[in-house]
């Protein structure tokens, strides 16, 4: 079910009716990265920010881009027309999709670049599809954001694990929260030792740095401070948001020699060692 006004749809350019038949959010960050859609600057933000798909968007990865996002898509079906932040929502990919899939979108990210990249992609999206969708991008920090009516579903995808300080922060969730509500979290296993090697040797010993915001002024900042399900449990507990459900999944990078072994990590996926994956989604709902 879409927010969007899709009628005279069949005089939509070839672009409009991509975005609108898009089947799910893989097919429909395949039609940007398939298309120049942003001016030089932006595209070169773009292309930064997903080079590692414009080198390699495989079934394999389209299968866990559009997996990681199921357990939203899922409450939205529930709750038609909820209300959903997402905080450190880069791009804007998630957002715009949740926006035409019918959602009430506020979106949040500290970076300029981004925040500027996401708002031009929704222009584009909007002059496309001939309408426009429920979407606000804005340039702040998440303890800082004012959120004047609380929300049905707060999303993160890769984005807690840079979130400082971790107990304002959960207790600023859990606020942003309407009971009931749902927090979904996409979060790097802290579990996966390979994992865990891969980011010492990027920046070593997990801590906390600072970084500039958007009031200038210098904020903590968690770097590659990546956590597990049960520590999302037991810190979401103590605000009153219990867990609902936990997935695991995915093994391998995103090089196409590891489609080879899509089965594996499908496997693994199912069984004791999930557990063990590199990624995983935490669902919490809100005490009623």
């Amino acid at each position: 079910m879409s927010n969007t006004d899709t009628r005279g749809v069949g005089n939509l350019g070839a672009l409009g009716q991509a975005f609108l038949a898009a089947t799910d959010i893989a097919e429909f960050l395949e039609i940007w990265l398939s298309n120049d859609l942003l001016d030089h600057e932006l595209t070169q933000v773009f292309s930064i920010y997903y080079a590692s798909y414009l080198k390699s968007f495989t079934p394999r990865m389209r299968g866990f881009y559009g997996g990681q996002i199921r357990e939203v898509e899922d409450v939205l079906v529930q709750k038609p027309g909820a209300s959903i932040l997402e905080v450190g929502c880069g791009l804007g990919t998630e957002s715009l999709w949740l926006a035409l899939r019918g959602a009430k979108v506020s979106a949040i990210d500290m970076r300029q670049d981004r925040v500027n990249t996401a708002q031009a992609r929704q222009s584009v999206l909007e002059r496309e599809i001939g309408c426009a969708v429920t979407c606000t991008f804005d340039l702040e920090t998440f303890l800082d954001f004012d959120g004047r009516e609380p929300f049905d579903i707060i999303w993160m995808e890769q984005a807690f694990h840079h979130l400082e300080p971790r107990r304002d922060v959960v207790r600023k969730t859990s606020g942003l929260l309407k009971p009931g509500g749902h927090l979904i979290i996409s979060e790097a296993n802290a579990l996966n030792p390979l994992l865990q090697l891969e980011l010492f040797l990027r920046r070593g010993i997990p801590r906390v740095a600072t970084q500039e915001g958007p009031d200038g002024k210098h904020h903590p900042y968690g770097v590659e401070r990546v956590t597990t399900a049960s520590a999302l449990t037991r810190m979401f507990e103590q605000v009153g948001v219990q867990r609902v459900s936990v997935r695991h999944f995915r093994m391998f990078p995103n090089k196409p020699v590891f489609d080879h072994f899509a089965g594996i990590e499908d496997r693994l996926a199912t069984n004791a060692l999930a557990p063990l994956l590199t990624h995983f989604n935490y669902v919490g709902r809100k005490a009623a």
